[in-house]
Order: structure tokens, then sequence, then C-alpha cells
């Protein structure tokens, strides 16, 4: 028996000047309120002194709607329990809009005996057949749901890492692409940029995400027409990449599918403990740098240091970026390519022999 419904909410990397305003946390509620056809009977609000954030709660006849900010943490958290069925809420679009989010993270729970607690909204779905041919079984329950976002920049691309985050990745060979075909894909993401910013104040985090994505699949688009020396398309220096990859699969992280290409390499991964995203791809880059120097007598740079990563949202996310890797071949009419892993259920081609 299910007695009520319950979401959590985290609201990252927001406008610390928003999260100390209660104008615009009052607001919130009232759009969630008027959206949900809820009941307010009292509602408390309580604004720290200085720099601290803002706690709010509106009782409802439905139960209750909380708030707590920490612009100290750039940071908002809100919870809402109603004991009736209640459509879902854009929970998403409404933070970015109104506190400047660049990640919101929703979680939904069934309360009640036999109920589905602690299960991330996104992945409430009917399950799925067994993936019978993955190593491991993996809880989806455990992807995007713990955590706070982290925004590291490093080079031209922000990182947005997360505890307990998963990960496609895609780094490449250093010649992989012409200089001047990498400025004019960036002078394309820039007008693109422009052209939204012209109609808004800002990009919204969802926007932003999508010109990040898109300006990725332009560079793969080019990195499949095999540009440089394509080092990674000799078996003895793909099997040095692959084995980097897998060497300490299960200790450090989980590797979910990957695929090295004759240029570039993906990944889908789900670093573990305290091990740190950037530190794996050193890791790969150092290793496999070393060993395909040794054995092709080269010097100099072998991988790009830039590299392309994309945290992956839900469990729909991961099924895209997936399926994306284990196409990868198949796309750039490459048949029977046997460096490719993952799990079955997502190819659409046949690309593993």
């Amino acid at each position: 028996m299910i007695v009520g419904t319950e979401w959590l909410i985290e609201a990252a990397d927001c406008d610390p000047v928003k999260l100390r305003d209660e104008t615009v946390l009052r607001a919130i509620f009232e759009r969630v309120v008027d959206g949900l056809d809820l009941k307010v009977l009292d509602s408390i609000w309580h604004s720290f002194p200085g720099a601290g954030g803002i706690t709010g709660l509106a009782a409802l006849t439905e139960s209750h709607l909380a708030c707590h900010t920490y612009p100290e943490h750039r940071t908002a958290t809100f919870n809402l329990y109603c004991c009736r069925a209640r459509p879902e809420w854009d929970w998403t679009s409404e933070l970015s809009s109104a506190l400047g989010a660049r990640l919101v993270s929703v979680s939904k729970m069934e309360r009640g005996e036999n109920s589905n607690a602690a299960v991330p909204a996104a992945v409430l779905r009917p399950s799925r057949p067994q993936r019978a041919t993955f190593d491991k079984e993996i809880d989806s329950r455990k992807f995007v749901t713990y955590g706070d976002v982290k925004i590291r920049e490093r080079g031209r691309l922000p990182h947005w890492e997360k505890e307990n985050g998963i990960y496609f990745v895609t780094f490449r060979l250093a010649d992989s692409l012409p200089q001047q075909l990498l400025a004019k894909l960036e002078s394309e993401r820039q007008e693109a940029e422009k052209a939204i910013t012209r109609l808004q104040s800002e990009l919204s985090a969802k926007e932003r995400r999508k010109l990040e994505w898109l300006f990725s699949e332009k560079v793969d688009e080019y990195l499949d027409k095999n540009y440089g020396e394509c080092l990674l398309g000799d078996p003895g220096n793909a099997n040095v990449v692959a084995d980097s990859i897998k060497h300490f699969d299960g200790q450090r992280y989980n590797i979910l599918s990957w695929c090295v290409m004759p240029n570039h390499v993906h990944v889908v991964v789900k670093p573990k403990q305290r091990n740190k995203l950037n530190e794996i791809l050193h890791s790969w880059k150092s290793f496999s740098a070393h060993e395909i120097n040794k054995l092709t007598g080269r010097n100099g740079e072998l991988w790009q240091r830039e590299y392309y990563d994309h945290l992956v949202r839900d469990e729909s996310d991961l099924d895209r970026v997936i399926s994306y890797v284990l196409d990868n071949p198949s796309k750039a009419g490459i048949k029977n390519w046997p460096w490719v892993y993952g799990q079955v259920k997502y190819r659409t081609t046949d690309v593993i022999p």
C-alpha cells in the first residue's frame, strides 16, 4: 500500500544572490503550489544573517513543501511530500530559470509498505530484460542521485564531476583533427551561443549542455573520417589502449562500455570511491602513450591534452551514450571491429563479431 509520494530535489551551481533572496524562493513555492493544485495551511521563513541562506517551510493539506539554500556552496535543496497522487513538476527548467541552477537532480520516493523508496524519478520505469552478456550487474538506482556537482575548468571545456557519477568520455590522438578544422568548429559553436544569448540574457544549463553535445558530435563526425596517422588502427596499439582501460576495472572504476577507434576512444565509466575522473584519464593516456611510443619508436605527444566528458543524467541518458559507443564503428563504415565492448542489448547494428 502506497501512502504518499516524496520528491527530493538538489539544484547545483546556482546564483548565490538568488539563494539569499526570500522573494525568489517564495515565488518558487507559489509556482509549485499553483502548478500542482496544492493548498497551503501556513508557512514559515527564516533568513540566516550575513551571507547565510534561507529556510522555508509550507504546511500543506497534502503534507509539506520545504527548502534550504546554501549560498556558500551555490546549492539549494527542496523537499515535497504529498499524501495523494500528483503530476510531475518540471523542477529542472523552473530552478534553472529562477535560481540559475546549472544542474538539477530529482529523486522520487513512494512511501508505504512495499514501496520503492529512494529510487530516482528518472528510473522509475518497468524493469528491462536481464542483460546477460554484461560482466557486472548494474544497479541503475545508484547512478546519479548522490553527491554535489563540481565544475572544474580545464582547457576549453568545463568538466562536471559528481560523487557516484557516470561519465561518457572521449579522448583523441594529437593529430586526429587539423587545427584549421578545430578553429572552424569552435567558431560555429560560439556563433550558436551568441545567437541564443541575443534572445535572452544567459544560456540555460540545458541549452549549454545541448550546445556542448552538438559540438562534440560534430567533432566525432570528423574523427570518423580518420584524419592523422590513425595509430590505433594497428591491432597492437589498439590492444595497448584497451588493456589500459580494462586494467583497473572493478578496482578504481567500473567500465560500462568502451570503443577504441583508429584515432579516438570512447568510454562510459563510473569512478569508484575517491578516484577522480581526471586522474583515471591521465593514467590511461600516460600508460598507453608510453607503451605505444615504445612499440612504434615515436617521440612526443600521442594524445590531445583536452578531452570531452558528459555527466550521465539518468538511465535513458545512459542508454543513449552506450548505444552511441557501440554503434560508432558501424557509423564510421568499419565492419567486424574487435575493439569495442558493452552490453549487447544496446546494439542497433552488428558491430561485434
